[in-house]
């Protein structure tokens, strides 16, 4: 079939026949020789599109990878909104797999220690971010099983940081009320709160 048109876009070439619009890279145009007016095979414009497609969709991947990490859905999801291609970010995926580019257990334990230790979630809203991100339930879990105790030592530092100001009168219930539901909203747990809060009054008394 011949070529009717080739008209350059930002990053590829839009290739015209009568029949199809192909996206395909300069240098594969130039190693073909392929130019307006030539005589093209399908076959042979079908296989430099999908080869086109997938190495600008793997570099894409790579310098989304270079600014941060990402989950594998996380970069699915990105990487469909540019190229709406079920079966061609799947490839592109696989092979960042491979490279271990992408790796979801890695990411679970970074997002892990830095939703805990850095941004101090307690349990409970860290695995809501992390299954938000798009890991499995188990990957999850797995990260999370050694920050019990962290959590834990984090409540108090949280609670005065956050919501000290408010713990004022150990008679003021509906400030307490306030605080429970401010830290649970931050992934702790009703009966931690309480006894922190216990604790805080019963140092404070003692200061008195």
């Amino acid at each position: 079939m011949e070529i009717t048109e080739i008209i350059r876009q930002k990053s590829y070439f839009e290739v015209h026949t009568a029949c199809a619009v192909y996206e395909i890279d300069g240098a594969l145009l130039a190693r073909y020789d392929l130019h307006e007016g030539t005589q093209a095979d399908e076959d042979l414009l079908d296989e430099l599109h999908t080869q086109s497609r997938y190495r600008r969709a793997l570099a894409r991947a790579n310098y989304l990878l270079d600014a941060r990490e990402y989950s594998y859905a996380m970069l699915y999801r990105k990487l469909m909104q540019t190229y709406k291609d079920a079966p061609l970010v799947k490839k592109v995926l696989k092979k960042l797999m491979e490279t271990g580019a992408v790796d979801d257990r890695r990411y679970a334990e970074h997002l892990a220690e830095y939703l805990i230790e850095r941004k101090r979630y307690g349990i409970f809203r860290a695995r809501q971010e992390m299954l938000h991100k798009g890991l499995e339930k188990n990957l999850v879990e797995d990260a999370l099983a050694d920050y019990d105790e962290t959590a834990l030592e984090n409540l108090p530092e949280v609670l005065e940081k956050k919501y000290g100001r408010y713990l004022t009168d150990p008679d003021d219930f509906k400030a307490r009320e306030k605080v429970i539901a401010g830290m649970a909203r931050l992934g702790y747990n009703y009966r931690d709160v309480k006894n922190a809060i216990e604790d805080w009054f019963a140092d404070w008394e003692d200061e008195e």
